[in-house]
């Protein structure tokens, strides 16, 4: 029996028997990413049921067996198709959004150049160029073309399928683009005046004969402000089936001295830990929320439906966009605000108020450093105020 354990910031795997007089051992495994080392310890399982490992023997290397049996797996892979359908497999913990790009630009791809039936080694630059260099497309699908393939044939050179790396060299030849991510962003007045339209639109409900107060959306204005002023991705927030990390729950609020002061988020997509201080805005609307939710166990789901067909399920993060949308269109705020457009305002309004760019990295989980330094070119108003402080 094999389990998972965290000790300081590194992963280990358990190995426990009975049958060896309750014998117990204990080996890193390496990682602080906690689903990588699922995944290792129950490949791990695996080995030691086939009777091809020994964890309680001398000397016993988890990651040196993991990388051996690496080694020793033979991938077949005939055609193009089949090289695509194990990409897939690959990436089945994915979104099915995100799995659903990836097939439309392989399945362009492929029938561009007709090569299903063709083995991975007889695809050339020229194929990959047909496609990403085509007359007429914008740059935006330019790149996103590019990075769908360089994933794909990285996972083939990473397998052993094919040999050659042809994207260093295509992507000296793609135009340069900016992602203008300021028409997504919503501002902390856009914000007030969007729940100002929900309050009058909630007093107007309550005068009407049908009104359901069981039907009250309680939770669209504490799960929008955890995306503006907390950063949370929409599904650390909302709910998705599909994915496994999804939706706020009791565990995740940390009080102290009976406050709520901190949001804790596992590894979610950006594999890192993350312990997220609430501020005050951000408090008052999750402390009204609370008070009409009721006490939670830590394994509640916070925002959840209170009426209806879905009553007692969590709040979908598809509803909130609809809902965010709906009231940004009543209330005259540009309907190109996004509600991961409020995670951009986030990490911006971090580093503007001072915040170091690792600080501001560790709050929103990215998976790298490098990813929140895109978000200095939006702080020119920080940048311009430390200008006008200089005297002279």
């Amino acid at each position: 029996m094999a389990f998972l354990i965290k000790r300081g910031r590194v992963y280990y795997v358990n190995f426990y028997s009975e049958e060896l007089g309750k014998k117990n051992v204990r080996k890193s495994l390496g990682t602080r990413h906690k689903d990588i080392a699922q995944k290792m310890v129950t490949e791990l399982e695996k080995l030691e049921s086939l009777g091809k490992i020994n964890p309680f023997s001398k000397g016993f290397n988890p990651k040196k067996v993991l990388q051996q049996n690496t080694r020793k797996e033979t991938v077949h892979c005939n055609t193009v198709s089949e090289s695509i359908e194990l990409f897939y497999k690959s990436k089945s913990h994915l979104s099915p959004a995100t799995i659903g790009a990836y097939q439309r630009a392989l399945d362009h791809f492929v029938e561009l150049n007709e090569l299903a039936d063709e083995h991975p080694t007889n695809v050339l630059a020229y194929h990959f160029e047909n496609v990403i260099f085509k007359k007429g497309i914008t740059s935006a699908t330019r790149h996103y073309y590019f990075r769908h393939y360089r994933s794909w044939w990285k996972f083939l050179l990473k397998k052993k399928i094919v040999e050659k790396d042809y994207f260093p060299m295509l992507k000296e030849d793609l135009p340069r683009i900016r992602e203008n991510t300021r028409p997504k962003m919503i501002s902390e007045e856009e914000l007030g005046i969007l729940f100002k339209k929900f309050d009058e639109e909630l007093e107007r409900k309550k005068d009407l004969p049908e009104f359901d107060p069981n039907l009250v959306q309680h939770w669209f204005k504490p799960i929008v402000a955890l995306y503006f002023y907390g950063g949370l991705r929409k599904h650390e927030a909302a709910y998705d089936p599909e994915l496994s990390y999804s939706g706020l729950k009791g565990e995740n609020l940390i009080y102290e001295d009976g406050e709520l002061s901190y949001i804790s988020l596992p590894p979610t997509k950006g594999r890192k830990e993350r312990l997220i201080p609430i501020i005050n805005e951000l408090k008052e609307e999750l402390d009204s929320y609370l008070e009409v939710r009721g006490k939670l166990s830590p394994s509640d789901f916070v925002f959840i439906y209170t009426g209806g067909n879905t009553k007692g399920q969590p709040v979908r993060g598809m509803r909130v966009y609809r809902e965010f949308k709906r009231y940004c269109k009543e209330a005259g705020i540009p309907t190109t605000r996004t509600l991961h457009g409020m995670r951009h305002q986030a990490v911006t309004t971090w580093i503007e108020k001072g915040f170091h760019t690792a600080e501001a990295s560790y709050m929103a989980g990215h998976s790298n450093q490098k990813v929140t330094e895109k978000y200095t070119h939006l702080t020119v108003k920080r940048l311009k105020e430390k200008m006008n402080a200089i005297k002279l």
